[in-house]
């Protein structure tokens, strides 16, 4: 890839891929709306802020394993960009064929630690994260990178900033609401698509440039 900046080689591009797979919905979405709808926005915003902090865990412990191979050899960055572009080509194909997640049934927790440690839990156990941190966010990065374990960190303060944003934004519709018909299968699938067609597109333009 040249070293001339691009909308794939850098924070911009970072903030339209992350933004496009953080909003369309996954199982940190569904449970933050089943959440919102039953035990109520405080609640769900709680759990918003759990799911970030399980989320960065899985941050910091890809980039410590992913930065030090990049300290030994910088023709990884050109295998994990790859490696990114199909990630989110497979992932824009299962958007675009796969039906919605169901919205999580959650009954109010009994103590508040309770709801922040749900979050956490599920962000760690979250499949996009893995995703995000291990192929996406490392694609971003510039060749020849001095600090490769310190940027993946300050990277990633990018889809952690953008899902605490997005996240709000679902929990704060879903309390509006507060009916379940509004977040039904058809309306889900068209975001599906929407996210699946764009994913495609990034990792078209993610392979060409990194094969430039």
């Amino acid at each position: 890839m040249s070293g001339n900046f691009t909308a794939l080689d850098g924070l911009l591009g970072l903030v339209f891929t992350s933004a496009v797979l953080i909003a369309v919905p996954g199982p940190s979405i569904m449970f933050l709306v089943g959440q919102a709808m039953t035990a109520g926005r405080r609640s769900a915003m709680r759990g918003v802020i759990g799911n970030a902090i399980g989320t960065y865990c899985v941050a910091v412990i890809v980039a410590l394993g992913i930065g030090t191979l990049l300290m030994r050899a910088d023709s990884v960055l050109t295998g994990i960009r790859l490696l990114g572009a199909v990630v989110l080509l497979a992932i824009g194909v299962q958007y675009l064929l796969t039906r919605s997640l169901p919205v999580a049934e959650v009954r109010a927790p009994a103590k508040r630690k309770q709801t922040l440690v749900a979050g956490v839990i599920v962000g760690i156990t979250n499949p996009k994260a893995l995703i995000m941190f291990g192929t996406i966010v490392p694609s971003f990065l510039s060749r020849g990178v001095e600090s490769p374990v310190e940027s993946l960190l300050f990277f990633s303060l990018v889809p952690i900033g953008l899902g605490l944003l997005i996240d709000s934004a679902w929990v704060a519709t879903a309390h509006a609401v507060s009916s379940r018909a509004f977040f039904n299968e058809k309306g889900f699938k068209l975001i599906n698509i929407a996210g699946g067609g764009l994913m495609i597109a990034m990792a078209v333009l993610l392979a060409i440039e990194t094969l430039r």
